[in-house]
């Protein structure tokens, strides 16, 4: 091979390192964000179940949506009837009216869960969700509800440092009979802290 040659192939190969590099560095320096394949919840590790046909799949999309601080999900887990349930240690007036309240409904968990998830001092939530059984509700006298026991685990990262809260929870889940779908009715804080 003449060097004239040589040359010519070694500035080619030269080029084709510089390319080959520049690409993998741009993948790097990108996050490996590639322009015709956009993130998706997916690819953020967040699949949301849909349709939620069973009732534990409406609470791993509650805490989906913790994680991920999604107001939209997060108020889609529950009926339109919904009931918080305190322990009795945190019964309080809450919607102003005078009276002493053991629960609240959806527009209080919504106005409560909208302040957290856009918090600005709110950095990070991590809710774990532990437990598997599932069996028809007795408070219930048509059978159309199930209770889920679930020991939880809720850590609220902040800029001043965060809380946490841990403990039982019991979660009534009702079907819609119209869609099919799975919500959440009734949650009784069953907590330690």
């Amino acid at each position: 091979m003449s060097k004239e040659k040589m040359v010519i192939m070694s500035g080619k190969t030269r080029i084709k390192t510089l390319i080959v590099s520049f690409v993998v560095t741009a993948l790097i320096v990108s996050g490996c964000w590639n322009p015709f394949s956009p993130k998706t919840e997916e690819s953020q590790g967040i699949q949301y179940h849909n349709p939620v046909d069973s009732a534990y799949k409406v609470l791993e999309n509650l805490q989906y949506a913790y994680i991920s601080r999604d107001i939209g999900h997060y108020l889609a887990c529950f009926r339109d009837d919904f009931e918080f349930h305190l322990l009795e240690i945190d019964w309080d007036d809450y919607t102003g009216n005078g009276v002493i309240d053991e629960y609240w409904g959806l527009d209080l968990e919504e106005e409560f869960h909208i302040s957290m998830f856009n918090s600005t001092n709110v950095t990070t939530i991590d809710l774990t969700l532990s437990g598997s059984s599932q069996y028809p509700w007795t408070g219930d006298s048509t059978g159309q509800s199930l209770q889920l026991d679930r020991t939880f685990n809720l850590k609220v990262y902040t800029l001043d440092g965060g809380f946490i809260a841990s403990g039982t929870a019991l979660f009534i889940c009702r079907e819609d009979t119209s869609s099919g779908e799975w919500y959440i009715w009734q949650w009784w804080d069953l907590s330690d802290t």
